[in-house]
């Protein structure tokens, strides 16, 4: 008889662990839904700054080691007029035709931030289409590309330009 009341005790206590785990599954799932919706809450998306300066953007995890999928990165470029252009890439754009995934050696992270919801970036990472749309290519016609030449892409078919950021207004107050 002690017996079977040691075992229901123990049936008892996994019952109980199993209803905390699924409580705090859930609890979880409901916070990671609240936060999508909140237009200032933390999106899928991340940055990371290399040591080397540069800075990719995606949707960052760090198990088992760092490593970004839905990857694309900043492209710098100086234009015609001698003024930096800034545009962002599809990495799996680049000529040696990389997956969609970037392994990143901790060592070489300098920073890394979640990026916001309302920001206009991760609007365009959810939306291609709207970085890319009507953008004057480097010919001059309006196409899928910026304006912004890109020596990864520059002369390879069926790959994709680097996409023009939206300038953000100046801030003279600060």
């Amino acid at each position: 008889r002690t017996m079977e009341i040691r075992l229901t005790g123990k049936k008892i206590a996994w019952g109980i662990v199993i209803i905390i785990v699924i409580a705090g599954a859930a609890t979880w799932a409901w916070m990671d839904m609240i936060a999508g919706q909140n237009p200032n809450g933390p999106s899928p998306y991340s940055a990371v700054y290399l040591t080397s300066g540069d800075i990719y953007f995606g949707k960052l995890s760090w198990f088992p080691s760092p490593h970004m999928t839905d990857v694309w990165y900043l492209n710098r470029a100086t234009g015609p007029n001698g003024q930096t252009q800034i545009s962002v890439a599809p990495f799996k754009g680049v000529f040696w035709g990389p997956m969609d995934e970037i392994n990143l050696d901790p060592k070489q992270i300098l920073f890394w931030t979640r990026l916001s919801n309302g920001s206009q970036l991760v609007k365009g990472l959810e939306n291609p289409s709207s970085l890319q749309s009507g953008a004057p290519s480097s010919t001059g016609s309006s196409s899928a590309s910026s304006s912004i030449p890109s020596a990864p892409t520059a002369g390879t078919s069926g790959q994709t330009a680097p996409t023009s950021l939206p300038s953000s207004p100046s801030s003279t107050g600060k």
